[in-house]
């Protein structure tokens, strides 16, 4: 992994500097930075985003990971809080906002260009709370991610949470819709069958995966050491995703996919139908 820290020299930038900075910056997400000086993008309330996944606003002492930053609001929100905040993602903080809003801000976050699928890695481990908010549906191993993100928390630390969710609507294979009835896809979720679509890239014209329903979520994050505390659907404005928050509960946060045959377990039977 490639890490990035701030200038230690480097000295506050004047308002003048900070938007000629602004200026240069090409933006991905949208929040105010300083007084006045919103940037262009994607609207994001960072603060009302943390308030809704239930993270602390007293983070001081606390080891936190936001994984996928983009432009670096939650990373930078968390840092605000007080908590030691690091930010991993696979994009380069130069070519995003990230690097420029460290800059803008006067902050100190780490951040570690690289996957998910490396944790834990350097000072990412012991963590006491990890944000993973619009990535695991992009992954084409999701449940890998959770389990690398579980063997970097210790026990007792939370993940908060966030992502495409099977609520109401489902695409076929091309991309187009299902046809299926949001009462028909509800009927999944209000009896706890845990159904996942898998995409082959595309969904909603992006490059996206896995698309679980609640249930699904809930199981993909028990096998990874996890105890959910909560998994709520939002679906503002035609929207369907899924947030919530989970605590680390077991250090076994990889579990094997099959025994093997002959192993001598007496618990390894004949599956009946």
């Amino acid at each position: 992994m490639k890490l990035s820290l701030p200038d230690a020299n480097a000295q506050p930038l004047s308002d003048e500097e900070a938007l000629k900075v602004f200026k240069e910056t090409h933006w991905y997400q949208s929040w105010e930075l300083r007084p006045g000086m919103v940037t262009p993008g994607l609207a994001h309330n960072p603060s009302a985003q943390c308030d809704m996944l239930h993270i602390p606003k007293d983070l001081t002492g606390m080891k936190c990971l936001d994984i996928g930053p983009m432009d670096g609001p939650m990373t930078f929100e968390l840092e605000r809080r007080g908590a030691h905040a690091m930010a991993l993602d696979i994009q380069d903080p130069t070519q995003v906002g990230f690097d420029s809003a460290r800059r803008i801000l006067g902050a100190k976050a780490p951040h570690y260009q690289g996957s998910v699928y490396g944790l834990p890695h350097a000072e990412m481990n012991d963590l006491d709370l990890v944000v993973f908010c619009g990535v695991y549906y992009h992954l084409k191993y999701p449940i890998m991610a959770f389990e690398r993100i579980s063997a970097a928390m210790k026990l007792g630390g939370t993940l908060h949470f966030e992502g495409a969710g099977l609520v109401n609507y489902a695409e076929d294979i091309n991309g187009q819709p299902s046809g299926l009835s949001p009462e028909y896809v509800g009927q999944w979720n209000e009896k706890r069958v845990p159904v996942c679509i898998s995409y082959p890239n595309n969904y909603l014209g992006a490059s996206n995966w896995f698309v679980p329903n609640a249930a699904c979520l809930e199981g993909w994050l028990k096998v990874s050491g996890f105890e959910v505390r909560e998994i709520l659907p939002f679906t503002a404005g035609g929207a369907q995703r899924l947030y919530g928050h989970a605590v680390k509960v077991s250090h076994l946060s990889e579990q094997i996919e099959h025994p093997a045959m002959g192993t001598g377990n007496p618990n390894l039977k004949a599956p009946t139908l």
